[in-house]
């Protein structure tokens, strides 16, 4: 399975974003992955926006997961965006949101590619995990957090749920047979 450093490289990091509104956001996303992915900027810009119409994809704790998927695009791509402003996203838990992990999926989207949306939001609802990532001032620290917290079987955790109908982070914890603990994720995709 890939995991969000396979698709999300130091160069796919953008701190400190100076955006005013969710439409310049979308529009500023759109022209990002069009650039670097060669695809077009408005279809991809249009395709997060209609996603977003369908409900919020704020994960809460300041955390957004925008995704859409792309006709002709063959694998998964990543753009990881902190904002210089913070930006009203309707946040489960009433906060605004502060940094964006924007996936783009094919069209056909595979069960691989759901695991991967699955990992990504377990990874974001562990408190170290946001902590750390707030810490982090240079797109390579973002990368080699994501490297540290990538799990290439995190299908294997029976603590996390993939629910169709909810998507937001849950705050539930759960004792892993590890003794550590995990937070049980309700997400919709």
């Amino acid at each position: 399975m890939q995991t969000l450093p396979d698709i999300c490289r130091s160069s796919d990091i953008l701190l400190d974003v100076d955006i005013a509104s969710a439409h310049q956001l979308f529009d500023y996303l759109g022209r990002q992955l069009g650039q670097r992915h060669a695809l077009n900027a408005q279809s991809v810009s249009t395709a997060l926006q209609l996603r977003e119409q369908t409900g919020s994809t704020a994960l809460g704790h300041g955390l957004a997961l925008p995704h859409a998927r792309i006709p002709g695009l063959g694998e998964p791509r990543a753009l990881f965006v902190r904002l210089a402003r913070d930006m009203d996203f309707s946040a489960p838990d009433g906060e605004r949101v502060h940094s964006l992990l924007v996936l783009l999926l094919p069209q056909d989207t595979r069960e691989g590619h759901l695991q991967l949306l699955a990992a990504i939001a377990r990874m974001f609802s562990e408190k170290p995990f946001r902590q750390s990532l707030a810490l982090c001032r240079h797109g390579h620290q973002v990368f080699q957090l994501f490297q540290l917290w990538a799990d290439p079987e995190a299908s294997n955790d029976p603590h996390f749920m993939l629910d169709s109908n909810r998507y937001f982070l849950d705050t539930e914890s759960s004792l892993r047979p590890d003794y550590s603990i995990r937070r049980k994720v309700t997400a919709r995709f």
